[in-house]
C-alpha cells in the first residue's frame, strides 16, 4: 500500500471510530488510476466513485493519483456528476476538479494546483461538469481532486476521465518540422513536373 493510501485509510478508520459526529465528517479516499496506453507514448484513464444514501450530508474530498516519467507532458481531464430525480433535488454536487503534483513521501504538494472550470449547465436537472487542461507539465506523481457534496437521498456518483500525452523534445520536434518541409517541397516539384 502506498503512504496516499494508507493516510486516507487512517482518515477513513478514524472516521469510523468516532461516533455519532463521523457523519459530519468528510469523505475522504485515495485511489490510483488505471492507465491505459494510447500507444503513443502517453494514457488514458476513466475513474469515479459511488456515495449512499447512508452518506447523505456529507462532503467528500477523492485523490485520483498516476506518475509520469519519461518527458514533459499534457495533461486534459473532466468529470460528470450523475443526477437522480429524488424529491430533495440534486443528489451529487461536485464543487471544484484541480490537478497538482505532490511529493509521494511526503504528500506535500509541488508547485500551484491547477483549477478546472465549471461548465455545468443552467436548470434543475443539468448534471455537474467540470473540466482541465495543463501543459508541459515536469514528470513525477501527479493527483487529480474532485471535491463535492453528497446533498439528496439517492447517494449519487460521479465519472472522469484523463489523458496525458508526451511533449515532443525540442530536437525530434525540429525534426518533425524539416521532414514536413522536405515532403512539402517535393510534392511541389512533382506538381511543377511536365
Amino acid at each position: 500500500m502506498n503512504k496516499t493510501s494508507l493516510l486516507f485509510a487512517g482518515l477513513l478508520a478514524n472516521a469510523a471510530c468516532a461516533g455519532p459526529d463521523a457523519a459530519a465528517q468528510t469523505i475522504e479516499r485515495s485511489t490510483p488510476v488505471v492507465a491505459i496506453g494510447d500507444g503513443a507514448g502517453g494514457f488514458n484513464a476513466h475513474f469515479g466513485d459511488g456515495f449512499t444514501a447512508a452518506e447523505s450530508g456529507r462532503a467528500f474530498t477523492e485523490l485520483f493519483t498516476f506518475d509520469v516519467a519519461g518527458l514533459p507532458f499534457d495533461a486534459a481531464a473532466s468529470v460528470t456528476s450523475s443526477f437522480l430525480n429524488s424529491p430533495l433535488g440534486k443528489d451529487l454536487d461536485i464543487l471544484a476538479l484541480s490537478l497538482y503534483r505532490y511529493d509521494p513521501a511526503t504528500l506535500a504538494v509541488i508547485g500551484p494546483a491547477i483549477a478546472g472550470i465549471d461548465g455545468t449547465g443552467f436548470g434543475d436537472g443539468a448534471p455537474d461538469s467540470w473540466s482541465l487542461a495543463a501543459y508541459d507539465l515536469p514528470t513525477g506523481a501527479y493527483a487529480v481532486r474532485v471535491d463535492g457534496l453528497v446533498l439528496g437521498s439517492g447517494g449519487g456518483s460521479f465519472g472522469a476521465d484523463l489523458a496525458v500525452s508526451p511533449v515532443p523534445e525540442a530536437p525530434a520536434f525540429a525534426l518533425l518540422l524539416a521532414g514536413l518541409a522536405a515532403g512539402a517541397l517535393a510534392r511541389r516539384r512533382t506538381a511543377r513536373a511536365p
